[in-house]
């Protein structure tokens, strides 16, 4: 990790424009930020690296959900129900793959994210059954590509359920805790499947091992109307609490979509401290509904947002869908901002994974993209120009600890990975 001034004509901090900003970078940590002078004279020993008036620097942006080998299932699972491109393309392909095919998925994936400027992915893994091989596989990829990983390790162990998929929960534990130990860098966490996929034995295990080890909690929770009805049938509660009740709902809990909550469950999330991931585009897709991110916000609970099914992985997809989705549900214009959204694909969305990324400032990891501003308007607001009317073409290059991973082209190894993606699918489909 280079250690290096960052001269920026233009940056986006907290949100807002900053001319003739800079940080220093060390350690792959921003250890002072501010006026140029100013840095400059406290980081008199390092390199500067400049980028001027014509490129605008922005936190990297933070996917806090993503199932990557879901890239296989674009263009052919399109436009069905949620049951039948689960049970017919979801569990016909992924259940197959190899360790070897999930190396090259997740680099063609990873390095799709860094080129559309995401520099930390959420990664909910759940090809588990059979051990550790395609999870580390997938650690490896991340690794290769430089992009920033929480491995959200999944336990599952519903009858439903591929083998590939399931365990049993003192595996799941034993498993979870050998990643853990052979890859501290990979931020590995529990991810109990769903109420629907976990059992509620598991799920507490789950809420009890993360608990142990400090570790976060992803769960898929709330995400179709079908869920809210199956767990008030048969237990009596609405989903969340549901949760609370496996004592799986606190300030380790990420509640992935969200959906379908009462203002009740609302309060609950905000009074255990848990926080959520709203993923519109994938909502949009499958025809999930709207996650009601404007209340959620109201409370002040950390929202990040995620790609989920990677369709296309793009965070201005994502910023701009929140955006509109929360316009159109309330008839209002002004529901949710371009501010507002800049800030759940950055700074919210590392919170929302307990991790220090998301913003220019001190403390935060060195994790920032290079936008060519010269696509934006001039007098349009940055923030609000990216949100709007961005592409992921805008992306120039992306650093993740002071260290460039993306410099406006696929690398080799990218380019290498599509074309071994191209022979898996074949093989598969």
């Amino acid at each position: 990790m280079p250690d290096e001034l960052i001269r920026c004509a233009r940056a986006v901090v907290g949100g807002e424009l900053r001319e003739n900003y800079a940080f220093a970078v060390r350690g792959g940590t921003i250890a002072q930020a501010g006026d140029y002078r100013t840095v400059r004279e406290s980081a008199a020993d390092l390199g500067e690296r400049s980028f001027p008036y014509d490129r605008v620097v922005v936190p990297g942006f933070v996917n806090g959900h993503s199932h990557a080998y879901q890239i296989l299932l674009r263009g052919w699972a399109d436009d069905r129900t949620f049951a039948d491109w689960r049970a017919n393309a979801l569990y016909r392909v992924v259940p197959q793959l190899t360790p070897d095919d999930v190396y090259w998925t997740f680099v063609a994936a990873f390095s799709e994210m860094l080129a559309a400027g995401i520099t930390t992915v959420a990664e909910f893994f759940y090809l588990n059954g059979a051990g550790n091989a395609h999870a580390e596989a997938a650690i490896r990829a991340a690794r290769e590509t430089g992009i920033r990983l929480v491995m959200a390790r999944t336990w599952m162990d519903a009858d439903y359920a591929p083998l590939a998929f399931r365990e049993s929960i003192d595996r799941a534990a034993a498993r979870t805790a050998e990643l853990m130990a052979a890859y501290p860098d990979a931020n590995v966490c529990v991810a109990p499947h769903s109420l629907h996929a976990a059992s509620h034995d598991m799920i507490r295990a789950a809420a009890a091992f993360a608990r142990e080890r400090d570790a976060m909690l992803h769960v898929h929770v709330a995400e179709a109307q079908y869920e809210g009805a199956e767990t008030q049938a048969r237990f009596g509660v609405t989903p969340i609490a549901l949760l609370d009740r496996l004592d799986a709902l606190n300030e380790r809990t990420v509640c992935v979509h969200a959906i379908y909550v009462t203002p009740d469950e609302r309060a609950a999330i905000a009074e255990r401290g848990a926080r959520v991931v709203h993923n519109p585009m994938t909502n949009l897709y499958l025809g999930d509904g709207i996650c009601d991110v404007v209340a959620l916000q109201a409370l002040g609970i950390p929202v990040g947002l995620g790609t989920d099914a990677d369709v296309k992985p793009s965070p201005i997809d994502e910023m701009r869908a929140a955006a509109l989705l929360q316009k159109v549900a309330r008839l209002d214009g002004s529901a949710l901002g371009a501010r507002t959204a800049f800030d759940l694909a950055t700074a919210q969305g590392g919170r929302a994974l307990r991790l220090p990324v998301g913003d220019l400032v001190a403390g935060m990891a060195a994790d920032f993209v290079v936008v060519d501003a010269g696509k934006l308007d001039p007098w349009s607001p940055v923030v609000a120009g990216l949100v709007y009317r961005g592409e992921d073409a805008w992306v120039q290059a992306a650093f993740v600890g002071g260290r460039r991973v993306y410099v406006g082209e696929l690398s080799p190894l990218a380019r290498k990975a599509r074309e071994a993606v191209a022979q898996v699918a074949r093989r598969l489909l």
